[in-house]
């Protein structure tokens, strides 16, 4: 890919260097994403509660969406109650 991307960029083509360069950004992130859901769903509940997350979590938090990661509280309202 890297080969590529130089040629493209060395007969006058940044545009589509351009366009390759994010493609392979993306691709990956999107391994790095995939590796990371592998990893934790391959943990047994006891241990993903043991880190503070469950199972339908796994998801968000390999995407970084998680409120958990962004250290934002899941629940305002509950505050003081839970």
């Amino acid at each position: 890919m890297t080969t590529l991307i130089n040629t493209a960029s060395w007969i006058g083509l940044p545009s589509f260097a351009g366009w390759l360069k994010k493609l392979n950004a993306k691709l990956a992130h999107r391994a790095a994403v995939n590796q990371t859901i592998r990893e934790l769903s391959r943990l047994n509940d006891r241990e993903l509660n043991d880190m503070g997350i469950s199972r339908g979590d796994i998801y968000s938090i390999a995407n970084g969406t998680s409120d958990l990661i962004r250290g934002v509280e899941a629940n305002k309202n509950l505050k003081g109650w839970v």
